[in-house]
């Protein structure tokens, strides 16, 4: 039996792409043991994950010496291929413990991304995805299976139970207004035009989700139809509630790619970053909204760098009609 290791240590949605290439690893060696080494702030996400045996965790602050640590308790578990589809400074300190002949690690397009963010200059492949690039240490470059994480049926029973308690029921949408850099966040104005539009139209249900940072959440309008659980859900409560929502709405974040690995369509609204920077959706019924027309977009790699214009118009010129129009094909296709 294969011992296999698999490093990707964050965040949310780039740990939600890197399920694809679990998935194809675990057909390509299927009596094979499966590591997964990730931060614990992130484990939540896969620890039921039926491709993973041993989910290996570990404290973000980690030091040096912790590192080192760690690379001597891996050595120890003797892998025979290790795939690191991070490929940052620690993982390399890692691969100084492994065996260099087992050690397959992601190429990142960087000078592709420098060109992009700082000429404007694009050379990237239409076909390129965070997906294609981890699946090269397969050497596999065309069909690819779709992200997946799952919840067991306890999780499913509570998700219900929360639902009625809360007089949401089965006909919701999920909207996350928040997002990890204020710059790939829509406004607050968009937002609560498009949540009266939608409540008009479809008489349904609302279903506000975010952390204790999203600020946004507080602005949201207050109605009967929203039921705003701005930092009352866990990680996985709200894997279960964008599961059973018809439809997902929201800007470039964690949960939009969660949302469509639990197998619910999302509309994803773009700014300052790209299909380039990994910002991409993989189920055929989601979409992308995005300013194409803008020469200085994409600016950054997770959009965390300040616009320089007054007004950032990648996202203040997507409007709350274009936005309904296309949830409004969603829901009733």
């Amino acid at each position: 039996m294969k011992k296999i290791l698999i490093i990707r240590m964050s965040s949310i949605g780039d740990i939600v792409l890197s399920t694809s290439f679990l998935k194809s690893v675990k057909k390509k060696y299927p009596s094979s043991e499966i590591h997964f080494l990730i931060k614990k702030e992130f484990s939540d996400l896969v620890k039921k994950h039926p491709s993973i045996d041993n989910l290996i965790s570990f404290d973000k602050k980690l030091g040096f010496k912790e590192l080192m640590r760690l690379g001597r308790s891996l050595r120890d578990n003797d892998y025979d291929v290790i795939f690191d589809i991070h490929s940052v400074f620690r993982t390399r300190v890692l691969s100084l413990f492994l065996r260099k002949n087992l050690f397959k690690q992601i190429r990142k397009p960087r000078l592709r991304r420098f060109m992009l963010f700082y000429t404007h200059q694009n050379y990237f492949e239409k076909s390129f995805s965070h997906i294609k690039m981890y699946h090269t240490l397969l050497n596999e470059d065309k069909t690819f299976p779709p992200t997946n994480l799952f919840i067991d049926s306890n999780e499913d029973d509570m998700t219900k139970d929360f639902l009625a308690k809360n007089d949401i029921g089965e006909n919701y949408i999920a909207i996350v207004p928040g997002a990890a850099w204020s710059q790939k966040q829509w406004s607050i104005d968009n937002y609560n035009n498009l949540m009266r539009r939608l409540i008009d139209s479809f008489k349904l249900k609302i279903v506000i989700l975010g952390s204790t940072n999203d600020v946004i959440c507080d602005q949201i309008i207050k109605d009967k139809s929203i039921i705003n659980l701005k930092d009352k859900t866990s990680l996985r409560l709200a894997m279960g509630i964008v599961k059973h929502a018809q439809h997902t709405l929201g800007s470039d974040t964690g949960l939009l790619h969660i949302s469509e690995a639990m197998g619910t369509p999302v509309t994803m609204i773009l700014g300052p970053t790209s299909l380039e920077t990994g910002a991409r959706v993989t189920l055929n019924d989601s979409k992308v909204i995005e300013n194409k027309d803008l020469w200085c977009r994409p600016c950054s790699q997770n959009g965390s760098r300040p616009c320089y214009r007054k007004e950032q118009y990648c996202m203040s010129e997507i409007d709350s009609d274009k936005v309904f129009e296309n949830v409004n094909q969603a829901l009733t296709k």
